[in-house]
């Protein structure tokens, strides 16, 4: 069995969380900051992209390898593995801000994450107890 939306959707988020280390490694290496943010915002930013990316993107590609395993509809999950992984770069977008409320990259990316993740989880405890229908 091939996982081919599962693979393109690690290999995809895979390539961001690489970004985002380096960014993070990168703004450490400037602030001369081996550890915590050394008060520098956007060094906080780096840490909080790269450890909100960490925190949602392994739930969402079990729930994708679960689903697509599962025989899913592929090019529905096709569809919803790519807003998931859109919704976790505008987050990482919307975290490089200035100071103050979040602006509408970040908005946008959580509640499409929380949204997708929902989604998901919905469809495949319908697929487990109503295998039929979805």
């Amino acid at each position: 069995m091939e996982l081919t939306i599962t693979g393109l959707t690690a290999a995809s988020l895979a390539l961001l969380l690489v970004f985002l280390s380096v960014t993070t490694i990168r703004m450490r290496m400037k602030h001369s900051a081996a550890f915590g943010d050394a008060g520098q915002h956007d060094l906080t930013s780096a840490i909080r992209a790269h450890g909100n990316l960490t925190e949602y993107a392994p739930m969402g590609l079990i729930l994708i390898g679960l689903l697509e395993a599962g025989g899913a509809n592929h090019l529905a999950l096709a569809i919803t593995a790519a807003a998931f992984f859109f919704a976790r770069v505008l987050n990482a977008w919307g975290l490089f801000n200035p100071p103050g409320p979040p602006g509408p990259a970040r908005s946008i990316g959580i509640v499409a994450t929380l949204a997708i993740l929902l989604g998901m989880a919905v469809w495949l405890l319908v697929r487990i107890h109503m295998p039929g229908v979805a």
